[in-house]
Parts: structure tokens; C-alpha cells; sequence
């Protein structure tokens, strides 16, 4: 079994989906865990016992407050999972400049920025573990979310980058892929229920991973059972998509 025992976790973006499961998912196995996240009323959803701060995972300074934070809350960091992402969907011919930016800012920047604050905190803790969030849309086309998909493409490549980086100093990086996922987000984007059906039918297990598929995959990742895995890409698609 997988256990933390005491292991120092920071997730960003962890008050909902993906990285709510994953706190939930290092609360049970022992893990200590702080959490960032833009959404103010996360704690709301948290656990009185898991450190919160609210942050902007583009912003450097946010970010480097939050680490500081966390480190000593925890006397340290030994693991980090950030999963930030969304995309807003549109025709490429109406997309701006700006909105371009803002869509690789939120998606690609945001794991640059996370990944280099991490380093010197991990290597503080004498090693430890990283865990980006990409998407399938890394290796399809996105005909109503380019954007997203550049970025999402541009979080597997820079993470394999940060990987043998970090490598000499005992500090793993992997990346999971998640592809549909039931989320109230999903649902809404699907147009409920029966939207979530049609796509529930075309999947070649015969559901839709929960936040916990995905949440399960990054925290396993995260632990001494993925001793000897750095560099890696994981989908998380019920066999959707098989790279």
C-alpha cells in the first residue's frame, strides 16, 4: 500500500476536481498537505487541518509566496502536484492576441512558474517529486481550443525539460493527461446529462474517469512506489485515446 506518513505535499489548484480529489486521496494515506488555489472560498471545501492560500499560479510572486508559505507550515516540501488549466473554447479566427496570451499564460506559464519556484525547495527537502497537469488535447487537434492545446503540448514538453533538469538532485517531474473527466465543469460544457451520456457511449471502457482516476494517478506518481519514473507523460482517458 501507499502511504505518506508525514510527507509534505503542496497542490496548486487544489479546492476542486482533480486536485480536491488528490488532498482528499494524501489526507487518507498520511500525507501533510498544504494547498493553493485562485478560487478564495476553497477552504470552504477543505478540511480545517489543510493549509490554504489563495494564489495565481501566473504570478511569480504569488507563487513564491505560497511556497514560502507551505515550506514553513510544513518545515518543508517533499512533493508538489499543480494542476492548473481550462480552456475557453472559440474559432481560431475570433481568437485576439490577448486572449491567446491568457490561455497560455493560465495553461503553460503557470507550470513553468511552479516548476522553477519548486527546485530550490525541493532541493532543500534532499529531493523529492513534481507532478504537472497536461490533457489529451496535447495530442489532438483542438479545432475550438488551439490555445489549449499548444499550452497543454508545451506542459508535456517542459516537463520532460524539467525532469533531467532537476534529476541529479533526486527530484522526479512527471505529467498526467487527463482526458474527459466528470466534473460539474464536464457537465456543463456536455450540456448535462444527456451530453455526458453520448460521450459516456463512445468510451472504450464504458465510463468517464472521475476526479479520482486522475487525482489516484498523480499521487502514486508523487510517492516512493514511482521511485524510478521521471519524465514521463500519463493519459488518463479510459482508453480513449492511446498515444
Amino acid at each position: 500500500m501507499i502511504k505518506f506518513d508525514g510527507r509534505r505535499v503542496l497542490v496548486i489548484g487544489g479546492g476542486m476536481g482533480i486536485g480536491l480529489a488528490a488532498t482528499e486521496i494524501l489526507k487518507k494515506l498520511g500525507a501533510k498537505i498544504f494547498v493553493g488555489d485562485l478560487d478564495a472560498t476553497s477552504p470552504k471545501r477543505l478540511a480545517a487541518r489543510i493549509g490554504f492560500k489563495q494564489t495565481d499560479a501566473t504570478d511569480v510572486a504569488s507563487v513564491a509566496a505560497l511556497f514560502a508559505e507551505a515550506e514553513e507550515a510544513m518545515s518543508g516540501i517533499d512533493g508538489v502536484f499543480t494542476t492548473i488549466g481550462g480552456a475557453a473554447l472559440g474559432p481560431l479566427a475570433k481568437m485576439s492576441l490577448t486572449a491567446w496570451d491568457r490561455e497560455i499564460a493560465f495553461n503553460l506559464s503557470s507550470a513553468f512558474i511552479v516548476g522553477k519556484t519548486a527546485l530550490p525547495c525541493l532541493r532543500r527537502a534532499g529531493g523529492g517529486a513534481i507532478v504537472t497537469t497536461s490533457s489529451g488535447y496535447a495530442l489532438m487537434a483542438g479545432t475550438d481550443r488551439a490555445a489549449y492545446s499548444a499550452a497543454k503540448a508545451g506542459v508535456i514538453s517542459f516537463s520532460r525539460s524539467l525532469a533531467a533538469i532537476a534529476a541529479p538532485d533526486s527530484i522526479r517531474v512527471n505529467c498526467i493527461a487527463p482526458g474527459p473527466t466528470d466534473t460539474p465543469r464536464f457537465r456543463a460544457m456536455n450540456g448535462g446529462d444527456k451530453g455526458v451520456e453520448k460521450v459516456r457511449k463512445k468510451m472504450p471502457l464504458g465510463d468517464i474517469p472521475t476526479p479520482a482516476d486522475c487525482a489516484n494517478l498523480a499521487v502514486f506518481l508523487l510517492s516512493d512506489a514511482a521511485s524510478q519514473i521521471t519524465g514521463q507523460s500519463i493519459h488518463v482517458n479510459g482508453g480513449l485515446l492511446t498515444p
